[in-house]
């Protein structure tokens, strides 16, 4: 009986260390998270969002919402993006010449039954110039992707990678475009995606399942990408595009951006390391879920033990 308690007290002493490590976690920063279930007034109206068209920029998307508001501004295409900037990369050189810290980052998002097809972008850290003749789909008239750095198709959707067209001569090809257009005769429920930038491996991945599915082991696609340096400035505006703004607001629904935090010193030139902890409780998804994994963990313990114990 002593050896059991002395088991509970562990387990007490190991969720105690989670939730200060936790907390150090969210004040040293290791990640920064957005969380959208959808877009709509109330998720907008704290203003971290903001919407851009060919012709004008909203400062707030709140005004999307708004009933006085002029309604050509939601059928215009356009972006749906954070309000703020997200660190890409940082100064530095590391192997091969490229930038020696650079931000991992995941997103997911589920795109509904009957959607338009709709874009995910990691921009440059200035809006696309206003008012350009060809618009914000670029010259090549491709939805700002055209599938230049991969593409794949399942019986859900089809996922084109490559570039951002909207800047026109001055920036012709630029930053990150993961484009998905739904098959809407087979994915009756909508489609989840899962996008993943490694940025020590320089690969891109995208997962693709059935809304309400868990994410697939094998990915529909994989491609090597390289987005610090010339693709990007460090900074970088990110969110969504679409044929119209209408298109992301009515169609992406769950949206969970997670990006690597660069250390402005890490003292040593390279990645900062996320922690162990903010791992596990990404995957498990709080603290609750890690006292669980530890309840089942001293549960077998003791019953191994018992087992063991040579009964009198």
């Amino acid at each position: 009986m002593q050896s059991l308690y002395n088991l509970y007290k562990m387990m007490l002493v190991v969720l105690a260390l989670l939730g200060v490590a936790t907390a150090a976690a969210a004040a040293a920063g290791d990640v920064v998270s957005y969380s959208y279930p959808a877009f709509n007034a109330t998720t907008t109206r704290d203003d971290s969002l903001v919407a851009a068209t060919n012709a004008s920029i909203l400062t707030t998307a709140r005004l999307l919402f708004d009933p006085d508001f002029p309604h050509g501004f939601n059928v215009s295409e356009g972006f749906l993006l954070l309000s703020g900037d997200i660190d890409v990369w940082r100064d530095g050189v590391g192997s091969a010449g490229a930038p020696a810290r650079e931000a991992s980052f995941n997103t997911t998002f589920t795109v509904v039954a009957a959607a338009s097809p709709v874009a995910f972008v990691v921009l440059l850290d200035r809006y696309p110039p206003l008012l350009d003749q060809s618009g914000l789909r670029g010259s090549n008239v491709s939805s700002a992707a055209d599938g230049d750095d991969g593409n794949a198709t399942n019986s859900l959707v089809a996922v084109e990678v490559g570039t951002v067209k909207s800047y026109g001569r001055e920036s012709p090809d630029v930053g990150l475009n993961v484009t998905v257009t739904p098959n809407r005769t087979t994915a009756p429920s909508g489609s989840t995606v899962w996008i993943q930038y490694d940025a020590v491996e320089h690969r891109l991945s995208v997962h693709v399942a059935a809304a309400g599915e868990p994410r697939p082991s094998n990915a529909l696609l994989d491609v090597p990408l390289y987005l610090a340096g010339g693709r990007t400035t460090q900074t970088a505006l990110v969110g969504f595009f679409g044929g119209t703004i209408g298109d992301i607001i009515v169609g992406v629904r769950g949206w969970e951006l997670t990006v690597e935090r660069l250390r402005g010193d890490d003292g040593g030139g390279g990645k900062k390391r996320t922690s162990w902890v903010v791992i596990l409780l990404a995957v498990v998804g709080s603290v609750a879920g890690v006292a669980a994994m530890v309840s089942v963990l001293v549960c077998r313990f003791v019953r191994k033990r018992r087992h063991t114990e040579p009964k009198h």
